[in-house]
């Protein structure tokens, strides 16, 4: 089930134009507000028509990769809260904001499962909003270049070029095969303890609130119902994992240090006319126990992020050794 995971990276390369670019030092909400649109116009096939009553539902590519639907009401885990979304972006954390003429800006975008196969769209989208602009004053930029990349093996592969004709898309893929071999490494290297770095903010929701107190069963419970949605609707593989006793294994394993403080980012959502709050723990927590098993799930989190709103770069973690 694990080893099912497919996920590809993508590296974007922009360039201020003659105006520049004016940011928010949060550039996620930014770019994944704006690329909506943009997707929308260009996949839609009936735009006059809502999504939900749409005839062409079941094969758009817009609705599946932004409005996520479960075929049923319950699944593997229960009722369903949210459908994790196919795709996250990873952009800079230096909070620059003002970009001159010609400046380059680059941000990654992560695609998991069937999704790899709308990377050309993705590019597409792109490159459009580079002529409609982004940011405040909606400033232009330029698609330099997209590479493919696989960090795991060193790999890459470019996708496409400014001033070169077409899109060329042979994905070099990472799996969940790949990511379990890197996590043996780790175990064998060891120590019965582990440091995660929460470098975006970590939206853990336990017993219906958002929380700050990161106990690792509450963090891998989050984790184990994210793999879950990925794998079920991105991959159509049906998980069987015996959630219960992982969930006893995990409680577990204890928190025995910890400095975290809670950061609040602001978004305003243009489809709602609403400024959201989108805060969570930021920092680092040491677990000890048993953590061998949860060593792949751990570095599979690397990869597809954890807790709430990952699409806008949140929940981004980084597994250490002690």
């Amino acid at each position: 089930m694990f080893e099912e995971l497919r996920v590809a990276e993508y590296r974007f390369t922009l360039e201020a134009g003659e105006r520049g670019l004016e940011l928010p030092a949060w550039k996620a909400s930014t770019f994944r507000g704006a690329f909506g649109h943009v997707f929308k116009r260009l996949s839609c096939m009936h735009p006059e028509q809502a999504c939900g009553s749409c005839t062409a539902l079941s094969y758009c590519a817009y609705p599946y990769v932004f409005e996520t639907r479960p075929d049923q009401e319950d699944g593997f885990m229960g009722k369903y809260d949210q459908v994790p979304r196919p795709y996250l972006f990873e952009v800079p954390q230096d909070k620059q904001t003002h970009y001159e003429a010609g400046d380059m800006l680059t941000f990654d975008l992560r695609l998991f499962g069937k999704a790899i196969d709308y990377a050309p769209l993705f590019v597409t989208t792109f490159k459009e909003l580079g002529r409609e602009g982004i940011g405040k004053g909606r400033k232009p930029y330029r698609l330099i270049h997209v590479e493919n990349r696989d960090e795991y093996n060193g790999k890459q592969r470019r996708v496409y070029m400014e001033h070169e004709s077409g899109i060329v898309h042979q994905p070099i893929v990472i799996t969940g095969k790949e990511i379990i071999e890197r996590a043996r490494t780790a175990e064998a290297s060891g120590t019965g303890k582990i440091m995660i770095f929460f470098e975006t903010p970590l939206r853990l929701k336990w017993k219906g609130k958002y929380t700050d107190d990161i106990q690792f069963h509450v963090l891998f419970r989050t984790l184990l119902r994210r793999m879950t949605g990925l794998l079920q609707f991105h991959h159509d593989v049906a998980p069987e994992w015996p959630i219960r006793e992982l969930v006893e294994r995990a409680e577990t394993v204890r928190l025995v240090a910890k400095r975290v403080k809670w950061l609040d980012y602001d978004r305003y959502s243009a489809r709602q006319d609403v400024k959201m709050k989108m805060g969570g723990v930021v920092g680092w927590a040491v677990y000890e126990g048993e953590l061998a098993e949860f060593l792949p799930w751990l570095k599979a989190a690397e990869r597809v992020h954890v807790g709430k709103n990952t699409a806008f770069d949140l929940g981004r973690i980084r597994v250490g050794g002690m």
